[in-house]
């Protein structure tokens, strides 16, 4: 019998096209677009740290808006970047904005409020039942995958979108071990970006679908270099450009 030979690994560069044209076929049926912008590595503004997104779509709402979908990509050549680690800060923040709220709905304020005694000790009850509060939320949810993240997660998230997707071939994917392969899809799913596999035989699998971000002014697209030949193409109306202030010329006095 003939061995079976192994298909080569897929490098970033095909799953970055396969996926774009899935996604761009998805969104046309999805949301009815015929006209979808759609292009391999466009970059944000200078002022945005100039990050590569791996793909890009957009398509026009109306006149002067636009909706954003960005991708990143990744191959058997950037298995390090699936690392998890906690977001710390997000973490806290998010603890003690939790707590707060607890604070408020416990009636703690009222209590304090009716309380007949020594100031300070009046002040002191909201207080305490604020930082109880952070404390309790903040231990029972330190592994939450709402607040982990990998350096994937972390590159996804520089590239600013409507929708976030994250694309992964699936010889990369049977590289790493279980324990990683479930922390990425739970990290994925707390944070509100899509996956996509694309398998050896060059085929696009949906694995979840990302959540919506929704921008009341303006657009994503204002955070991206080619902002005015996307909105071209797209046939919008062109980015409004700032003008710089006049300089005011200093008056000169004569000397007598």
């Amino acid at each position: 019998m003939a061995k079976k030979t192994k298909k080569p690994r897929l490098i970033e560069r095909t799953v970055q096209d396969l996926a774009l044209k899935y996604m761009e076929q998805y969104y046309k049926i999805k949301h009815n677009q015929r006209n979808i912008f759609a292009n391999i590595e466009e970059r944000t503004k200078k002022k945005y740290g100039m990050k590569r997104a791996d793909g890009l779509l957009a398509y026009k709402l109306n006149a002067k808006k636009a909706y954003v979908i960005s991708m990143e990509a990744k191959s058997h050549k950037t298995l390090p970047a699936l690392k998890p680690y906690r977001v710390d800060k997000l973490w806290i923040r998010d603890s003690i904005w939790k707590g707060f709220l607890i604070s408020l709905g416990s009636g703690s304020l009222f209590v304090a409020w009716r309380w007949v005694g020594a100031g300070y000790i009046r002040m002191l009850i909201p207080f305490g039942v604020w930082a109880l509060a952070s404390f309790i939320h903040a231990f029972l949810f330190r592994n939450s995958h709402k607040y982990q993240e990998m350096e994937v997660i972390h590159q996804v998230f520089q590239y600013p979108g409507n929708e976030k997707w994250l694309s992964l071939s699936e010889d990369a994917f049977d590289m790493i071990d279980a324990k990683k392969r479930h922390n990425l899809f739970k990290i994925c799913e707390a944070r509100g970006i899509g996956v996509l596999m694309v398998d050896p035989n060059k085929n696009v699998n949906l694995i979840s679908k990302p959540d919506v971000t929704r921008k009341f002014f303006g657009d994503f697209l204002s955070f991206y270099h080619n902002e005015g030949d996307i909105r071209k193409a797209l046939k919008m109306n062109p980015p409004k450009e700032k003008v710089a202030p006049k300089k005011k010329k200093k008056k000169t006095t004569k000397k007598k």
